[in-house]
């Protein structure tokens, strides 16, 4: 009797359909949801479309055991070896959030918040990018509600990230806002006698806290004006780093000038210090070697201003 069982028990074995064969990775990538047969097996046919697990969110991974692999293949009418491999590595792909996107997004919140930016971020909760799957839209990712302390400068966050099937996938973010502000700074290198004009200049953001009365913050503080010793390009700037175009130079020949009524005089002198346009500097008459005081009125031109020019001008031995 007992040879019997096993004769018919032999038969029907020999009677069933085979296991069809198929290989399996180690490693696999995934593009949406669900794991199936087909990401696993190189060679899983119709059964392809057999979900074996949920995927992991995008941009991280997980690992399937090769026994719940093979549960799932052997109910799709499928075999394989494992090579003794005990695990499957999957990795769910996904579409990068650019970081200058999020930035957008939490200014904004903080914006709406009634904070002064611009501003710099720098998340301190999380390394790396955020992932969203590759069927969503970016557009969708949204701050869904932002604390700030106007003092420290920290956030925290709550994103809302478009998920799979329509529904969205909430995750914290916390970090340092740190207030900033637009300076005008060179486009090229500049030193003594070279004129700054609108071509010249460009705008950089820095810490607000790096801003104080010295810095030039004002495009028109720049404009017209020259260094006073060679200066960087894109490199915030000082007050004391320009000034008018110098136009007289300590130690020239100047041409001293007065005029009163319809009556010109003229002399020359030597400048004893330098001056821009308007500017007000101590010459030496070359006749009389008498130290007088002129207002610059052009390159190497200056005008005299004491009531006693005449007399200033006069050369030495004049009887006039």
């Amino acid at each position: 009797m007992i040879r019997i069982f096993f004769l018919l028990l032999a038969a029907a074995a020999l009677a069933a359909p085979p296991l069809a064969a198929a290989t399996l990775r180690n490693h696999v990538e995934v593009r949406d949801a669900m794991v199936r047969l087909g990401d696993l097996l190189d060679d899983a046919g119709a059964a392809a479309d057999r979900v074996v697990a949920p995927a992991p969110q995008p941009g991280e991974s997980t690992t399937l055991s090769v026994r719940e692999i093979a549960a799932k293949a052997r109910d799709a009418g499928l075999s394989f070896k494992s090579n003794g491999i005990g695990y499957v590595t999957v990795a769910r792909l996904g579409q990068a959030v650019a970081e200058q996107d999020l930035e957008e997004r939490i200014v904004k919140a903080l914006a709406a918040r009634g904070g002064k930016g611009p501003f710099r971020i720098r998340i301190t909760s999380r390394r790396g990018p955020l992932y969203l799957p590759l069927s969503a839209d970016s557009a969708d990712l949204r701050v869904e509600s932002i604390d700030f302390d106007r003092r420290s400068g920290r956030f925290s966050a709550t994103l809302a990230l478009p998920g799979d099937g329509g529904l969205r996938r909430r995750i914290s973010l916390s970090g340092v806002a740190e207030a900033e502000r637009y300076v005008p700074v060179l486009t090229r290198a500049l030193g003594p006698g070279d004129v700054i004009a609108a071509r010249d200049i460009d705008w950089i953001r820095v810490p607000a806290r790096q801003v104080n009365r010295t810095m030039i913050t004002d495009d028109s503080l720049l404009l017209g004006l020259e260094p006073v010793r060679p200066l960087r390009v894109g490199v915030p700037l000082r007050l004391s780093e320009v000034q008018r175009p110098v136009l007289v130079h300590k130690g020239t020949i100047v041409t001293m000038i007065v005029q009163r009524g319809g009556l010109l005089l003229s002399a020359t002198g030597k400048a004893m210090q330098d001056g821009a346009r308007d500017e007000v500097i101590r010459l030496q008459n070359t006749s009389t070697r008498r130290i007088i005081e002129g207002r610059v009125a052009g390159p190497e031109r200056v005008e005299v201003m004491l009531p006693n020019t005449f007399a200033a001008l006069r050369p030495l031995g004049d009887p006039r």
